[in-house]
């Protein structure tokens, strides 16, 4: 019985990404959960700044808030792409997603 149970045991993928993978695979993988999840986290940010504008009303350090914000996930944005661009220059072949 336990040895029945070993052998069913050793045939068990324990890996979530297939065994054929190579480094460059991984690599593009982790790039556009970065790529997606800098998306999400943009768009999330300026929803957010977005209802803090609409609900400032005339509370001015709220719109100073939300305008800051704004500003903040352009900055973002920007350094992404400024990262993305060395990263195609510092690559031999460039980054694709």
């Amino acid at each position: 019985m336990k040895l029945v149970l070993m052998r069913l045991l050793a045939d068990v993928e324990t890996s979530i990404l297939p065994g054929d993978m190579s480094i460059e695979d991984i690599l593009k993988l982790v790039l556009n959960i970065l790529v997606y999840g800098l998306g999400a986290a943009a768009v999330l940010g300026v929803i957010i700044a977005g209802i803090m504008y609409m609900t400032a009303r005339d509370n001015e350090a709220q719109v100073a808030k939300a305008k800051t914000r704004l500003f903040e996930v352009v900055i973002g944005l920007i350094a992404w792409a400024v990262m993305f661009a060395v990263l195609n220059w510092l690559v031999p072949g460039g980054v694709s997603l």
